[in-house]
């Protein structure tokens, strides 16, 4: 039997090799705890889900009180990556830190494809 969380390991893989030039992937809750995630060289595991959630929550209520919307997809960058943080369900956030080599507009695609494909699980 196949659990939750290989299926979310399998989901991140496909991100992955479908993406090129990730650095490190995590499915996490909006408080930033881990649900699945693959490794980095460059961070702590940790460290990461918990800025993730930070950084999109405080986005979230900034363009809640703006709009009264709310947040879908969150992307920032400096000179060498990016992060692009996505809802990937009611609870679950998908992260993705990448280098600056993969395409913005495939990066964006597959990430909220693989948000999608979380949320169904």
């Amino acid at each position: 039997m196949t659990t939750k969380t290989e299926l979310y390991l399998k989901a991140l893989s496909e991100l992955e090799n479908s993406t090129g030039d990730i650095i490190s992937t995590a499915i996490i809750t909006r408080d930033g705890l881990i649900m699945a995630s693959t490794k980095s060289d460059m961070m702590d595991r940790e460290t990461f889900a918990a800025y993730g959630a930070a950084t999109f929550k405080r986005a979230d209520e900034t363009i809640e009180e703006l709009t009264g919307d709310n947040v879908d997809t969150l992307l920032y960058e400096s000179k060498k990556n990016r992060v692009v943080t996505v809802r990937a369900g009611e609870y679950a956030l998908l992260i993705v830190l990448s280098g600056k080599n993969v395409q913005l507009g495939m990066l964006l695609m597959n990430v909220q494809n693989t948000a999608l494909k979380i949320k169904e699980l």
